[in-house]
């Protein structure tokens, strides 16, 4: 009981010094608009693009890439997943890619990249800060219709 006592008296000391304190000194109390936490605020998408490229020896996918303002790790990383199933030889590769421009940031991020060749379509995907194969599936080939 008596530390109860003791820590009650304490706190009400001491709330009673800074009270009259800044009663005595005159000043008035300012309040100033700070952020909550010193985080700097998440980078918000500011423009896609979906681009259609054409491949016709399945070769130069990273030479298009950074033609086309991707960041070049994005563009190498990409021409060394899409190794091998880009048509090389047998008719070729068309691509359809997805980029995104980040407010604030330097070049394009690839997002997707469709890979579709006479043999099977692969997909590349973004998966947080790797590109990395989402999907491989052979082409069927459906009876042509006339």
């Amino acid at each position: 009981m008596r530390t109860n006592n003791l820590l009650a008296s304490t706190a009400l000391t001491t709330s009673a010094v800074l009270a009259s304190s800044a009663a005595h000194a005159g000043e008035t109390a300012r309040f100033l608009n700070a952020p909550a936490s010193a985080a700097a605020p998440a980078v918000k998408l500011a423009v896609q693009y979906d681009l259609k490229l054409r491949l016709p020896q399945g070769r130069g996918l990273a030479r298009l890439l950074l033609d086309a303002g991707v960041d070049r790790d994005d563009a190498a990383s990409a021409a060394r997943l899409a190794a091998g199933h880009l048509g090389d030889g047998s008719g070729g590769c068309d691509v359809q890619v997805s980029i995104t421009k980040a407010a604030g940031n330097g070049g394009f991020k690839l997002v997707r990249a469709t890979l579709m060749t006479n043999a099977g379509r692969t997909v590349i995907e973004r998966r947080g800060a790797e590109l990395t194969i989402a999907s491989e599936s052979a082409t069927r080939k459906s009876p042509r219709l006339v």
